[in-house]
């Protein structure tokens, strides 16, 4: 008599199906093949995969194409080639201003004149004193005496006329008055600017002021400036690098090639580099409106000097391949 390893008969169907599922257990009666393997990934881990390749493959992109600039900044000055600061030569107080802004002006025009009394006073006693010497000598023209003082007096009067001229000042060239820097009775001292001549031709140039150190990497036609007026930050925008110094010079030369009317407006410290620029018009746009440039604004110019790629900041040796 065989012995039979099968269920216990007392185990009723409702036990079997207890410990085994009933598709297990139909799935092992048909004798099915092999299972698949299990999908424990969950979706959003694959997506998570793509995502990070995506952007490893973004980012080198980004790294081998982008490019960051080195920039230098300077100080920006406006001024206007063909206007004329008309300076005083001698010291004296303002008698009279004989033009007003926006005047036309001829050359030897006079523009201001300075008291005079004193120069006059001179100028009539020795006038006085040559006519008198000159009858004298038309009665002796053969008195070398008199004709030798009446040689002296006539050197003292064109002294006398020049001292005369010499306070009032005048027009150098033809133009048309664009400031006047004084009043009556102010005192004005040799050098001092009283009035501004601008000719017809004038145009609007910008002078900027690097650090020396800059010198080598600035290079006219190559390097890009970018000009943002003070006052105006919505004014930035690029113009054209036209001249660069030869020289690296100190703060008190670099004053002195800008002009003595920027001296006390403008703080230097070290060696400078002095680059010129012009602006393509006499107008600048910030926040929608439309401005005029002015001799003596002052602002921001910023030159970019080179470039290099994310990538070689990263990896300096690359600059070398």
């Amino acid at each position: 008599m065989t012995e039979s390893f099968d269920e216990p008969s007392s185990a009723s169907p409702g036990a079997r199906r207890a410990i085994f599922r009933e598709a297990a257990v139909q799935a092992h009666r048909r004798g099915a093949g092999p299972g698949r393997p299990l999908h424990i990934v969950a979706t959003w881990t694959r997506w998570a995969v793509g995502v990070t390749l995506a952007l490893l493959v973004a980012s080198v992109a980004f790294a081998t194409s982008a490019s960051i600039g080195e920039y230098a900044q300077g100080v920006a000055v406006v001024r206007r080639e063909g206007r004329v600061a008309v300076t005083s030569d001698v010291p004296g107080t303002v008698q009279h201003i004989a033009v007003s802004t926006g005047q036309r002006v001829a050359t030897g025009q006079v523009l201001v004149q300075l008291d005079d009394a004193a120069p006059r006073a001179e100028l009539a006693r020795v006038e006085q004193e040559y006519r008198q010497r000159l009858v004298e000598l038309l009665r002796a023209p053969a008195d070398d005496a008199r004709r030798e003082r009446l040689a002296i007096l006539k050197a003292q009067l064109q002294l006398a006329q020049a001292r005369v001229r010499e306070r009032q000042i005048v027009a150098p060239q033809p133009g048309r008055v664009s400031d006047v820097r004084v009043r009556p009775g102010q005192p004005v001292a040799p050098g001092d600017a009283v009035v501004a001549v601008e000719q017809d031709t004038a145009r609007t140039v910008v002078f900027g002021l690097f650090p020396g150190h800059y010198r080598p990497l600035l290079r006219a036609g190559d390097s890009r400036l970018f000009l943002e007026l003070e006052g105006f930050p919505d004014s930035r925008h690029e113009v054209a690098l036209r001249v660069v110094a030869d020289e690296v010079v100190g703060p008190a030369e670099a004053m002195r090639y800008l002009g003595r009317d920027r001296e006390g407006a403008i703080a230097l410290a070290g060696p400078v580099v002095v680059v010129e620029t012009e602006l393509p018009a006499d107008t600048f746009v910030a926040d929608d409106t439309e401005y005029r440039v002015y001799d003596g604004m002052q602002g921001v110019l910023e030159a970019r000097l080179r470039s290099e790629t994310v990538l070689e900041a990263l990896i300096p040796a690359l600059k070398r391949l």
